[in-house]
């Protein structure tokens, strides 16, 4: 709605003389890049009136005192003050210029009398122009440039700069282990007999804690090889009193972490040419066991230039990784087993090895975990990572090109061993693992864009190429496995972006094709649509914003290559034959397989209520069609399409930023609800019930309309009526067979986190809570078992107990027991009478928790008025961890799997850490 005000301007006072109380605002706006445009939006918030702006900016709008103005689809606004408003009269009267009366010019007597003078080199005539890449401070240009015939460049003339900066990062943390079972310390190694209690020392190989109270035993003093000590023998006046030894094997440990950051650049003006960045670190991860930590040296470079609108990224990484043990054949796990276990009356740390050169344990079915930590190499785990990558760009204003390509190599070494005498392995085993990776990765990317801010459509092409190879080898087998995979994902999509003052939507359509050579069948039909809806200013009120969200993607994928399934051998074990695990079988071949499809959608909002207050949700689902596990057939471990399952769930989160609890005093809370479950839609004939981790006789399952993971153990029998039916000898009856006796699955997830800023310190607290889901307690099964846990300690003396069921008869239970009789041979007791797991189903325990993640304080301390500076931070992690069962901490896996969560068979305790860091910028 353009204006001509001027050829107006008689009829426009006319009609103010009657009509004089309106007042108007007037002035120039300008694009969000303060450039003059005609037809730009200028919008009265309070009245709802808009006017649109000449070829100069220049807009007259109604107004009162206070409205505010938007332009610029909201990114722009201003209140009016009383000051600024006017009559329109007065506004047009100013618009027109006021000019004295000049002498007549005419051309036509000026020709007569003069002479026309012609220059034909004139610049009014000239036919060439400039470049609008030319710059526009003329008292900057460097030089002129003829780009061709008719068309010239102006250079500016730019202030190069060579400059220097980094950090410095330095940070030590104090690491202790957290919650472990509780085990009783009264009953020493031994058993019955004769109907007394009678300790009975390492060389019977007794394993059982069910002899005589330590309290009633004493040394007798002569050299015995198992204790400095001597022998345990009936106290009596004169005897030194039996110890009470502490077989801990944990301690607290100090690790640190070094980090050096130096940048060098060339800057022209304002714009970055040239960076290089390199990157020195060292850290010490200290482990809470026995002299065992790991060391990790890094170096990273990186280049980055930008030569005119091409801009050019190199990086080189290389990480180096030494340990002096990793758990992948389960010895940490083993180590912390065999400690619990130990009798109260036996000492680890006494000495590790006989005087023959055997181990020192308090039975040959047990191993000394210092026994197991000795070593003649320092470490027994390397890792060698390097990459290299090249990224390059282009700019053509709508068009853009990318094309990234990255190769890295991948050397892990183990050397897992058990010396002679070990547990299971009575001579000794060694095997040297050897992993080589190596991948390359190609990444060509362009798109090209149409349209304006306000409306804009980019379309855009995207091939990735992948190749990877594994070789690993295994000295104990002579055996060496080759994998390599080569795929293709050719991705179309079409995005559109429509914005407007007071609506914003985005659309985005594409299709992928996936391609491998591992693949039993190549997908070419992989749709995907996303979309988005934002209403701003909802009621008018600023900043109330309201986003509308949605997706749905189809992916194709295969098990990466890299990584090793050989702990899947721990479901060919009992777990009481655990001293037999050693993983050395790798799976034959990663082809023949359908790829694993999904299909996965999502709807979620989200509501700004001003700058402050935010809520956002959203619900998933994602079916996972033709999903791969490993399996075993005919000694072979091979992978198989075992299953289809579904993951949904929903999310809620809340954000309060900033609110000013006192003078400089802000907090911010931000709060998160999360729930899921992933059922097991379908299983592949012959694979109901297939273990996914565990042991022979407890595992995790796939079992049709069960949580994927649901735990599969023993149980006890029941009636009809669901009452527990009792054997003759006035015990529970454990059933036969296995059935499903507990779900991981949380009900929900509850994360919170508390942001306080005081000047210039902050302090943040986070902290989270798990309700609902169970986890199989295997480590107080094997602890009631032996007799080591704190309950058959204090439990061990109930006589005449009545266990509440039916007998088999259908006749209310009345058979009296004791869950100790030491007139019965051992294995008749209330702990060790069903085996060495009990009954799977009574150690069935909730994973609820409460734990505070991390709190963390920090100060900036500015030095050099500003130019350099220096940060300080105090942090504690996991300082606090209340869980509902009797354990390990619910988040830690059985023997570190990544899908052992849900069993705890001595699973290793989280840290407790204590840290301070200290960074200087420079």
């Amino acid at each position: 709605m353009k204006k001509n005000y001027l050829l107006l301007l008689p009829f426009t006072i006319t009609l103010l003389q009657a009509q004089n109380s309106q007042l108007y605002y007037s002035g120039k706006f300008l694009t969000s890049k303060d450039k003059e445009q005609n037809f730009l939006k200028v919008y009265n918030k309070n009245s709802g009136i808009y006017e649109l702006t000449d070829e100069k900016g220049f807009a007259i709008i109604a107004a009162k005192p206070y409205d505010t103005l938007v332009w610029n689809q909201g990114k722009n606004t201003h209140v009016i003050s009383s000051y600024e408003l006017r009559e329109l009269k007065t506004i047009l009267e100013n618009q027109t210029g006021n000019k004295s009366v000049d002498n007549i010019y005419s051309k036509a007597y000026d020709s007569l009398v003069s002479k026309e003078i012609k220059d034909d080199f004139s610049i009014e005539k000239t036919k060439t122009q400039l470049s609008k890449r030319s710059h526009s401070y003329f008292d900057k240009i460097r030089k002129l440039k003829q780009k061709n015939d008719s068309v010239y460049v102006l250079k500016r003339i730019n202030k190069t700069t060579l400059l220097f900066n980094g950090s410095f990062t330095m940070s030590f943390d104090i690491k202790s282990r957290n919650a472990v079972p509780e085990t009783q310390n009264n009953y020493v190694q031994g058993r019955s007999e004769n109907g007394n209690l009678a300790w009975k020392g390492p060389e019977t190989d007794e394993m059982f804690s069910f002899g005589p109270d330590l309290s009633t035993l004493g040394f007798n003093g002569l050299p015995y090889e198992y204790d400095q000590n001597g022998k345990l023998i009936p106290w009596i006046d004169g005897l030194q009193r039996a110890k009470r030894y502490n077989n801990n094997l944990f301690k607290t440990t100090v690790g640190y972490n070094n980090q050096l950051n130096v940048n060098a650049f060339i800057q022209q003006g304002n714009n970055e040419k040239l960076r290089l960045a390199l990157n020195l670190g060292q850290q010490k991860n200290q482990m809470y066991f026995i002299d065992q930590f790991d060391i990790t040296n890094t170096l990273k470079a990186k280049l980055n230039a930008d030569l005119g609108r091409y801009y050019i990224n190199l990086a080189f990484n290389y990480e180096e990784d030494k340990a002096t043990n990793t758990n992948r054949t389960g010895l940490f796990s083993r180590a912390y087993q065999n400690s619990l276990l130990t009798p109260v009356s036996f000492s680890n740390e006494q000495n590790t090895l006989l005087n023959n050169g055997l181990q020192r344990s308090y039975s040959k079915y047990a191993d000394n975990p210092s026994f197991l930590f000795a070593q003649d190499s320092k470490y027994r785990y390397k890792n060698r990572d390097r990459q290299f990558s090249l990224n390059v760009a282009k700019d053509w204003d709508q068009f853009k090109w990318n094309i990234t390509q990255s190769y890295e190599s991948i050397t892990i070494w183990n050397q897992d061993q058990y010396k002679p005498s070990t547990y299971g392995f009575i001579s000794g085993v060694s095997n040297e693992r050897i992993q080589n990776n190596s991948s390359y990765h190609s990444n060509i990317q362009g798109s090209y864009s149409l349209g304006n801010y306000d409306f804009k459509n980019t379309f855009s092409l995207n091939f990735i190429l992948n190749d990877k190879k594994s070789d690993i080898y295994n000295s104990l087998t002579h055996q060496r496995y080759l994998y390599q995979r080569t795929s293709q994902d050719h991705i179309f999509n079409y995005n559109m972006n429509i914005r407007d003052y007071d609506f914003e939507a985005g659309f985005n359509l594409g299709n992928s094709f996936y391609i491998s050579n591992t693949s039993l069948k190549n997908n070419y039909w992989l749709p995907k649509a996303n979309f988005y809806l934002k209403f701003n200013g909802i009621f008018n009120w600023y900043n109330y914003n309201f986003k509308l969200l949605g997706s749905y993607t189809q992916l194709s994928s295969e098990p990466e290559i890299t990584r090793s399934y050989a702990s899947y051998s721990t479901t060919l074990l009992k777990a009481e034959n655990y001293n037999q695990y050693f993983p050395v079988q790798e799976v034959e071949s990663f082809r023949g397989l359908s790829n694993i499809n999904t299909q996965e959608w999502k709807i979620g909002a989200r509501l700004n209520l001003g700058y402050k207050i935010s809520v956002d949700g959203e619900y998933f689902n994602k079916k996972n069609t033709d999903d791969i596990f490993p399996v075993f057939e005919n000694n072979q471990l091979r992978l198989k399409n075992a299953a289809d399952h579904t993951y949904s769930g929903y999310e809620f989160n809340f954000a309060y930023e900033k609110l000013q609890l006192g003078y400089d005093l802000y907090i911010t809370n931000k709060v998160s609800f999360f729930k899921y479950k992933d059922i097991v839609d379908r299983t592949a004939p012959g694979y109901q019930n297939l273990a996914v981790s565990g042991f022979k006789d407890i595992y995790k399952t796939l079992s049709e309309g069960q949580a994927l993971g649901a735990v599969m153990g023993s149980y006890f029998e029941r009636n009809a009526a669901g009452q527990l039916v009792i054997d003759e000898f006035g015990f529970p009856k454990k059933a036969d067979g296995m059935k499903i006796i507990a779900d991981p699955t949380p009900d929900f997830v509850m994360k919170f986190n508390h942001s306080f800023a005081y000047k210039n310190w902050s302090l943040d607290i986070n902290w989270e809570w798990k309700k609902g889901g169970h986890l199989w307690n295997g480590t107080q099964a094997v602890l009631d078992y032996y007799g080591r846990s704190y309950g058959s300690g204090e439990e061990r003396n109930i006589k005449n107990y009545i266990f509440e069921g039916v007998q088999a008869n259908g006749t209310v239970n009345q058979i009296p027991v004791d869950f100790y009789d030491p007139n019965k041979d051992v294995m008749e007791n209330r702990w060790s009478r069903y085996g060495y797991l009990g009954v799977a189903e009574n150690y069935v325990q909730k994973a609820d928790y409460i734990r505070i993640n991390t709190i963390s304080l920090s100060s900036d301390f500015p030095i050099n008025h500003n130019k350099q500076a220096l940060r300080l931070t105090f942090y504690v992690n996991n300082i606090m961890l209340w869980q509902a069962n009797k354990g390990a901490d619910p988040n830690q896996n059985f023997y570190d799997m990544n899908n052992g969560r849900g069993l705890d068979f001595f699973n290793l305790p989280s840290f407790k850490t204590f840290g301070c860091i200290v960074s200087l910028k420079f």
